[in-house]
């Protein structure tokens, strides 16, 4: 029976690890999938300090002496890749893997000190599963920007940092002025390309400065964080201006080229909420019309 058990432990496609207290690898049983996991036995008698990047080691001797003092089942994701620890044979030199342990406290003495098992299961394909379906529910799927809902998150969160922090925050909206007329006259593709244009010049002027969304077909949004009107007026305006510097092929013999008109507000008053920062923003963009500018603070 025995051999029996330990034939069945060691065929196991996932790793079982005994950790000790005191922070040293004391057993490796199974992990037999190559394609998923890296030879563990390198490790057993060394210290997790050792072997590991020195804030894993932390959280694993937390988790390991958590589970030992309360008698509990305790779980933990992380991400490690092959090459981050010391003394194995690497079976992948990408970007780290994700894995899903659960850690147990032995009813045993086998070890000669209190110990755990960790159970490693390999959720890699998993975790890129969910950042592709958090992707779709956050990206405008023409431009990769964020979507309508998404971005007003952003907004409302970094309200309350700016708030919280007492700093400033400004609202830029940008809406195109011909996209309506581009699709009517030459249809939707060509509209898709205005869109692309306008939003790529927008994503090249604010860089790392804020975040971008698209509100509805021709309507883009910015939030930046620390930035006041002022300065976003100025963002801006070269937003608009690189805009209209591009050049849009309509047929082999016609091009054109994107105008808009631009709304700026900023945090003012503890009161403020996105609300009344967008109620803000449209009512410049309406109060520039009859008139020869294109973009206005409010």
């Amino acid at each position: 029976m025995q051999s029996h058990i330990e034939a069945i432990a060691n065929a196991m496609p996932d790793p079982i690890f005994v950790m000790g207290e005191n922070g040293t690898y004391l057993d490796v049983i199974g992990g037999q999938e190559r394609s998923l996991y890296a030879d563990g036995h390198p490790l057993i008698g060394k210290n997790y300090f050792d072997v590991l990047p020195e804030k894993m080691a932390e959280r694993f001797t937390k988790v390991v002496k958590k589970a030992i003092a309360s008698g509990q089942l305790q779980e933990i994701e992380y991400q490690l890749a092959d090459t981050e620890v010391a003394g194995i044979e690497p079976v992948s030199t990408t970007e780290g893997q994700w894995y899903e342990a659960r850690v147990y406290p032995l009813d045993s003495d086998a070890y000669q000190q209190a110990a755990v098992i960790w159970l490693a299961i390999n959720i890699t394909q998993r975790k890129h599963m969910e950042e592709q379906i958090e992707q779709l529910s956050s990206r405008d799927p023409l431009t990769d920007l964020y979507n309508r809902d998404f971005f007003l998150e952003i907004v409302d969160e970094e309200l309350g940092k700016a708030r919280l922090n007492q700093r400033a925050l400004s609202l830029a909206k940008i809406n195109l002025d011909c996209f309506k007329r581009i699709t009517d006259a030459y249809g939707h593709e060509i509209g898709d390309k205005a869109i692309l244009t306008a939003a790529h010049a927008i994503s090249h002027v604010i860089g790392d400065l804020g975040y971008i969304g698209r509100l509805s077909c021709d309507q883009f949004m910015v939030v930046l964080p620390e930035i006041k009107a002022v300065d976003a007026f100025r963002i801006a305006k070269l937003a608009q201006e690189t805009i209209s510097s591009q050049t849009i092929a309509l047929t082999d013999s016609d091009t054109t080229c994107l105008t808009s008109h631009a709304g700026v507000t900023e945090l003012r008053d503890e009161s403020d909420d996105s609300q009344t920062l967008f109620r803000r923003v449209n009512k410049a963009i309406k109060s520039l019309d009859g008139t020869r500018e294109v973009t206005k603070i409010l």
